[in-house]
């Protein structure tokens, strides 16, 4: 069988290779594990039995696997139309939204900034909350329009993307043998594009992939691992898959991969303990990973850092910002900031307009405007009177004197009634720090030391 085994020079590349931050995590559906019956079994797996049930005739007689998701889909959709094949998927990643494992806990204490997922299951998102890191949840939608860039993401905010497709936008799901293949036909067109930034990263010849469990064995990996060319990569990456019991097609499949440009070596290695070793070696030589550590600001003088009386910031964001906006909260807290964001500052029985207009107009020192394509798109709303109130007290300051900071995490463009304002652009997050020193310098102009 054509596969390596695992030595102490692998380990050590490896951890090399994620310390520096080289490493881009591609977990596929055999990493998502479940339970049925006292057993574990893949999540996919488990989702194509249900559907099996049924469509049990159809697929017996064509003598398709039952475990097989894309195939069993398939017949389900023609049974239930794809309304209904939604539905049941929904609501079967619905039930266990809350959902993580120990092999989950182990990838979270790894320092992984950027994760590609190839299921919509929240099980390594809930598992980086519970390490105290601030996970931001993005997606690939074939049927969709281009989305442009995403936030890349920090050790202390990881990206996590979901290529095929996310469970709020079920159209977006790869879900049947004909989504595959519209997925792979728009993937390789273009059409719509994958994020630039996304792309970007994947492309970079510095990097390398760390496959857990993402079915090898599939046709189709050739064709997706061509387009995020992983055959230009300088750098090795590694895969780990549990390799199946008629070994000759999969031979065929490895020579391709190793004897190609793909640089990719296989192990036939137990995820759950190969992740708990990589965990144990990496702390072992690097030390734990503590969240927030790797997101510093740019030195600033002691003056600067003197002057810094905590201001108190509040965050206008809309809802579909709120991951940003807690990561910011985070962020401004842990410099000594008094940040105000609606979930956090608002107590039980308070009067929302009442409490925020009065924020606004008399005890706020800053206004920071996460400047998004959604906020693009609002005409109305509390977002925008938000903003209107900030509008109005910035005419009471002198000129030069900050109030209102656009921030912005995207690449859409500023709001018409902000594009006077100096903008700080945060769609890198490690940039926060800019805002943090823009604020610093801002507050000793107030105290007349600038």
């Amino acid at each position: 069988m054509f596969q390596r085994n695992w030595e102490d020079d692998d380990w050590k590349t490896l951890i090399h290779t994620i310390s520096r931050r080289n490493c881009i995590l591609m977990l596929g559906p055999d990493a998502s594990p479940g339970k049925v019956n006292g057993q574990i079994r893949p999540l996919t797996e488990i989702l194509a039995n249900e559907l099996a049930e049924k469509v049990k005739a159809k697929i017996e007689a064509r003598k398709i696997d039952p475990g097989d998701l894309l195939q069993v889909a398939h017949y389900y959709c023609m049974e239930a139309g794809r309304n209904g094949l939604e539905a049941k998927v929904e609501m079967f990643y619905e039930e266990r939204l809350q959902l993580t494992s120990d092999f989950h806990n182990d990838l979270a204490a790894l320092p992984f900034y950027f994760a590609i997922t190839a299921y919509p299951d929240r099980m390594f998102y809930n598992a980086l909350r519970e390490a105290g890191r601030e996970p931001v949840t993005q997606g690939y939608n074939f049927r969709g329009a281009a989305s442009g860039m995403v936030t890349m993401g920090s050790i202390e905010a990881p990206l996590l993307f979901n290529l095929y497709g996310c469970i709020d936008e079920p159209e977006s799901l790869v879900l049947t043998e004909n989504d595959l293949l519209d997925f792979l036909i728009a993937v390789v067109s273009g059409n719509p594009p994958l994020p630039k930034n996304v792309v970007s990263e994947l492309h970079a010849v510095n990097k390398s992939f760390l496959f857990l469990g993402f079915g090898f064995k599939h046709w189709y990996l050739r064709v997706l691992l061509h387009v995020l060319k992983g055959d230009k990569k300088e750098a090795h990456s590694f895969a780990l898959e549990e390799f199946p019991q008629d070994e000759k097609e999969f031979q065929r499949t490895i020579l391709f991969f190793q004897e190609g440009d793909c640089k990719i070596h296989f192990y036939n290695k137990e995820l759950k303990s190969f992740v708990k070793e990589l965990r144990e070696r990496y702390e072992k030589e690097e030390g734990p990973v503590t969240p927030g550590k790797e997101v510093k600001p740019p030195p600033v003088d002691k003056e600067e850092v003197d002057a810094a009386e905590g201001p108190t910031v509040f965050i206008c964001h809309t809802s579909e910002n709120k991951e940003f906006a807690g990561f910011l909260y985070v962020k401004l807290k842990g410099e000594g900031f008094n940040p105000w964001l609606d979930k956090e500052s608002l107590r039980g029985g308070d009067e929302w307009d009442e409490v925020i207009e009065k924020a606004i107009e008399k005890e706020i020192d800053y206004v920071v405007i996460l400047q998004s394509r959604e906020l693009v798109k609002k005409f109305e709303g509390y977002v925008i009177k938000e903003i209107n109130m900030a509008l109005d007290r910035q005419e009471t300051f002198r000129r030069g004197i900050r109030f209102i900071i656009p921030v912005r995490i995207d690449d859409s463009p500023l709001l018409e009634e902000l594009e006077h304002l100096h903008t700080i652009d945060l769609s890198a997050r490690e940039n926060v720090g800019e805002l943090i020193k823009t604020i610093r310098r801002d507050q000793m102009k107030r105290k007349g030391d600038l």
